[in-house]
């Protein structure tokens, strides 16, 4: 929404679950100015990222994803339990210090798994989009990540790091396009040399 409102970009949003969608379409059809910019898309396959999602003849310049980035609820407890001992938090119960439904938080293998499952599904889709990016929460996770995009043969990787107080992150993002094909994809998409 804020991309739309901010710089005018139309966006395609997917999830696995019917009442987020739901609740982000309430919200699309109570702002006239995303109506007719902002589509959702249920993904059908829990296993799936890109696939069912991504139709033949459609371009994206990028894709965005916040990554579920524990492999568990008991993770996810741990880390906020060493989160709460650094910032020195005397917590009485195990109430998280983040929000979030269990797909949104942890899945089998963590961050590392589901950012692999993207890299695979991005080489299927490596015409139809121009970057494909996701949020890395931990900085553990990026070996395992970029040895699977050398693996695929990405053209070009890049990491941007992000901090917000004590907080790090990053996001990592690559693309299958030559230097020639991102040069006639900005002319033909942006009219840009």
């Amino acid at each position: 929404m804020l991309g739309h409102q901010i710089y005018g970009w139309d966006f395609i949003g997917s999830d696995i679950d019917k009442k987020s969608l739901q609740i982000a379409q309430t919200i699309i059809e109570k702002n006239d100015s995303l109506k007719n910019n902002i589509l959702l898309r249920l993904q059908k396959n829990s296993k799936n990222i890109f696939t069912g999602i991504i139709r033949v003849n459609e371009y994206f310049d990028f894709t965005v994803c916040n990554p579920p980035f524990h492999v568990s609820e008991a993770e996810a407890i741990a880390e906020n339990h060493k989160k709460n001992r650094n910032l020195k938090i005397k917590a009485k119960k195990t109430n998280l210090n983040f929000g979030g439904h269990v797909n949104e938080l942890w899945c089998d293998g963590g961050e590392i798994s589901f950012i692999k499952i993207m890299i695979k599904e991005s080489v299927k889709f490596s015409s139809n989009c121009f970057w494909f990016t996701s949020l890395v929460s931990k900085k553990e996770s990026l070996r395992p990540i970029y040895k699977e995009l050398k693996k695929v043969n990405v053209a070009q990787m890049h990491t941007i790091l992000m901090g917000q107080g004590h907080k790090i992150s990053r996001i990592v993002a690559w693309t299958f396009l030559n230097i020639n094909e991102q040069k006639a994809w900005k002319q033909n998409r942006w009219n840009k040399a």
